[in-house]
């Protein structure tokens, strides 16, 4: 990704962070969405720009209420961070942690509690 793209990236997720603190949740949306097109199509689709989008993005879906949009979301940018910076990097403890949320709601305690259990271990360092 060259220097103008990055550039432009981060300023799409600036807005979106201040647009979700303002509570303009859509054009947080929109300018997440934006952002991840962009990563995609410039640094290619398994870059760490569009990890971080796609967690973004998953996370203010999931806080939407919509857990399977969210979901799928969060499972990508889950597959992008393992395979920018492996599978043990706090990085990861975001998505991890909003995809044990949804999980959770859903009822499915078993696999909340193992994404609950891999973000405790990649934050105390211990994750296998």
């Amino acid at each position: 990704m060259d220097a103008t793209a990055r550039r432009r990236g981060r300023r799409h997720l600036a807005r979106a962070r201040r647009y979700g603190a303002e509570g303009r949740y859509a054009e947080a949306e929109r300018e997440l969405r934006a952002a991840l097109r962009l990563a995609r199509g410039t640094a290619g689709p398994f870059s760490a720009e569009a990890a971080e989008a796609a967690s973004a993005l998953g996370i203010l879906l999931e806080a939407l209420g919509r857990p399977a949009e969210a979901e799928e979301a969060l499972r990508f940018a889950v597959h992008l961070y393992e395979r920018a910076y492996g599978p043990d990097d706090p990085r990861l403890t975001p998505p991890l942690n909003a995809l044990g949320a949804i999980r959770q709601r859903r009822g499915d305690l078993t696999g909340a509690e193992r994404l609950y259990a891999r973000v405790m271990g990649i934050a105390a360092g211990t994750a296998a």
